[in-house]
């Protein structure tokens, strides 16, 4: 009986030893548990910190770029595309919470391009600030050949007019009568209307070296009292241009200048009867008006 019970004894002692060891088990594997747990805890929160870190560093190098590349915009386009592939990578590395190193290698690299894009625009500035100057010179360079050719051009066109000037030819000694005739060869001057049968004029153009010689037309137009252009006909043949005027000629001819005084006569014989009045006379060239002078019937 005492075997049994000693059995009995021993059967309960090695329980509670067991359930001992189990309990101590237990609370090591608890404590050691809990220990993990905080430490990951720890380390997500370290994680999510440096995260914030990296991407609040990743948009201060982003914000910096935008604010280069406005100042230049369209330039370096190629260098501004890698920068933004870049970024997006490395926010999908942050989004994907992979290794920190990793992704602070990316960052780096990311900061890299932008500092040589910053010595790129710094470069272009440069380069920038020496054409500008180059292009104030060359505007004064232009505005002074410009200044030059406008006084040149000016000079040759105050030339250009005083040559026309001294190289037009001029007429004197004018005069216009009105003619009676008496036989074949001769003519009675006279002022009666109805007794007119021929109007002489008679000019001289004068010497001028600086003119061009050679055969000349002259065009004399008679305006009668009323202003009517005395004419063989109103047709194209018997007209002239003057300027930008085309005008009717009473009388036509040429004479051959040699640039010395040149005397020259052209006749209006009578066509129908002269009223009484004043009578202008007008002398022309291609060129030039070489004078007028006038006449009076009663």
């Amino acid at each position: 009986m005492s075997n049994i019970n000693e059995k009995k004894e021993n059967i309960y002692k090695f329980t509670i030893v067991a359930l001992i060891v189990i309990v101590s088990v237990l609370s090591i594997l608890l404590i050691t548990g809990r220990k993990s747990l905080n430490e990951v805890v720890t380390e997500r929160d370290t994680i999510s910190e440096l995260n914030l870190e990296l991407r609040a560093e990743l948009n201060a190098l982003l914000d910096e770029h935008h604010a280069i590349k406005y100042e230049f915009d369209s330039v370096l386009v190629v260098q501004d595309s890698i920068i933004q592939a870049s970024a997006r990578e490395i926010e999908q590395l942050i989004a994907q919470q992979v290794d920190y190193r990793r992704i602070r290698r990316q960052l780096n690299l990311l900061r890299e391009i932008t500092q040589n894009y910053v010595r790129e625009i710094d470069s272009l500035h440069a380069e920038n600030r020496v054409l500008k100057a180059e292009k104030v010179v060359l505007q004064r360079e232009v505005d002074r050949y410009t200044q030059e050719t406008r006084v040149l051009t000016q000079t040759k066109v105050d030339l250009e007019g005083k040559v026309q000037v001294a190289s037009a030819l001029r007429a004197f000694q004018i005069t216009a009568e009105p003619l009676r005739l008496r036989g074949a060869d001769r003519e009675e001057v006279t002022d009666r209307a109805i007794r007119t049968e021929r109007i002489k004029v008679c000019f001289t153009v004068g010497a001028n070296p600086v003119a061009s010689a050679g055969n000349k037309n002259a065009f004399v137009r008679i305006a009668d009292p009323t202003g009517r252009i005395l004419r063989l006909s109103d047709e194209d043949a018997y007209a002239f241009i003057h300027g930008t005027d085309t005008l009717q000629w009473s009388v036509s001819g040429q004479f051959n200048y040699r640039n010395t005084d040149t005397n020259v006569c052209l006749y209006w014989d009578k066509r129908e009867d002269f009223p009484a009045g004043t009578y202008l006379v007008s002398i022309y060239t291609d060129e030039y008006k070489l004078g007028e002078t006038q006449f009076s019937l009663r």
